[in-house]
This record gives structure tokens, C-alpha cells and sequence, in this order.
């Protein structure tokens, strides 16, 4: 009777088993399914937010490359644009020789020259003119900051022309100024006529410059002299105009 009683108690403990490892499979079963789902949810979910950054990144390269060729447009816009304004000012900005007369013409102009006698000037230079064959030659010492005394002035056109000017200091080897002029730096030359008419030419040696009284024009060359602090002031008399 005991014997019967401990087969039950065995049987029971074997069902209990069975029924235990059952509820253990269906759990870790259960578990695995829920981390499954789970992990393909939260993959799902990762893979959509991703799909939306590449999304998002081909529409800014989109954006980008818009913008990139719209530049390159205006680029070359602006390159074109440029380069017909280079063409321009090749064709209308005087260059050269044409360049310095039109500079000379403006400062005559800037100075309070009559803009219908320049151009007057300017129409008849080609013109033949009458110049006597015989030129004038006269040479005096240029002042500067630390000369300005004797022999400082020249007359032509019996005396109705006197020229004098002014330029800057030279310099010894040391770096010591001296009193005469430096032929290498601007001078200045003043050209005054009874009654307060004067004219000015400026710049580096050698210059040229023009007067004109009644129907004379007096044209000057200036260059420096041999003579250390002089310059040399050559004058022909043209019949005007």
C-alpha cells in the first residue's frame, strides 16, 4: 500500500517536471518571440528614420546643386560682363601718348584754361606752322628749400616771358641734402606775363610747355644742364595760329 502510494508520489513529481519544463519552454518561447517582434519594431522604426535622413540629405544635395548652377550662371554672367567692359575700355580709354595728352589737356583745364581755346589748340597743332629758324637758349638755377637767391630766373620775348621754377632737394652719398636740385625727382616751372598772366608746367624732366601772347606762340623745352643745380631752357618763336 505504501508501495502504491510513493508511485504516485514519483508520478506526480515527474508531472510536476514535465509541467514546469513546459512552463519554462512556453515562457523563454513567449520571450523570444516578444524580443523578436520587438527588435524588428525598433529595426522597422530605425530603418524608417534613416529612409527620412536620405530623404532629407538628396533633398539638400538637390538644393545644393540648384544653388551651384545658379552661381555658375551668374559666373558666367559675370565673366561675360567683364570681359565686354575690357573690350570697352581698350576701345575708349586713351593708352599711351593719347593717354598723357588727355591728362595734360584735363590739369591745363583743371588750372582755369578756356575748354574752347584747348580745343582749338588741339585742332590746329597739326596745322603748318610758321617758326623762325633761330632758337633761344637760356639756362638758370632751379630753387629749392635751400637756394633761392641770384641768377634764379630767365626772360624771353623781350622780357614779356620770364621763367623761373623750383624743384627738390639732392642729396650726398651719406644722405646729407645739398642746397641744388635733384634732376631725377618733379620740378615745377612757373611762366608769368606782365599783368599777372602765368602758366605752370610740372612733372620729371625734360618738360615742354607753350605760351601765347597776341599772334605768338613761344614753345619751351626745359632740360636739365650739364652744370650741377641749373637747367636749360630752350625757346622757338611759331607764328599763332
Amino acid at each position: 500500500m505504501s508501495f502504491g502510494f510513493a508511485e504516485q508520489k514519483a508520478a506526480r513529481r515527474r508531472r510536476w517536471r514535465i509541467v514546469r519544463w513546459l512552463l519554462t519552454t512556453a515562457f523563454l518561447l513567449v520571450l523570444g518571440v516578444s524580443s523578436y517582434w520587438t527588435g524588428a519594431k525598433l529595426a522597422k522604426s530605425e530603418v524608417t528614420r534613416l529612409e527620412r535622413k536620405v530623404a532629407d540629405l538628396e533633398k539638400d544635395a538637390a538644393a545644393l546643386r540648384e544653388r551651384n548652377a545658379a552661381l555658375e550662371s551668374e559666373a558666367a554672367i559675370a565673366r561675360e560682363s567683364e570681359s565686354k567692359w575690357q573690350a570697352r575700355y581698350k576701345a575708349e580709354v586713351p593708352t599711351g601718348k593719347s593717354r598723357e595728352l588727355l591728362t595734360l589737356i584735363e590739369d591745363e583745364i583743371a588750372k582755369g584754361a578756356d575748354p574752347q581755346r584747348v580745343a582749338f589748340l588741339v585742332t590746329t597743332a597739326a596745322d603748318e606752322r610758321s617758326c623762325d629758324s633761330a632758337l633761344q637758349t637760356k639756362r638758370f638755377l632751379l630753387r629749392t628749400p635751400l637756394y633761392s637767391g641770384a641768377n634764379d630766373a630767365v626772360s624771353f620775348a623781350n622780357n614779356a616771358i620770364i621763367v623761373t621754377g623750383e624743384g627738390a632737394l639732392s642729396s650726398d652719398p651719406d644722405g646729407k641734402p645739398q642746397a641744388w636740385f635733384d634732376p631725377a625727382k618733379p620740378v615745377t616751372l612757373s611762366f608769368r606775363q606782365p599783368g599777372g598772366d602765368r602758366s605752370e608746367a610740372s612733372g620729371l624732366l625734360p618738360l615742354h610747355h607753350s605760351v601765347v601772347r597776341g599772334d605768338t606762340e613761344y614753345r619751351f623745352t626745359v632740360t636739365a644742364s650739364e652744370s650741377q643745380g641749373f637747367i636749360t631752357v630752350t625757346a622757338e618763336r611759331c607764328a599763332f595760329p
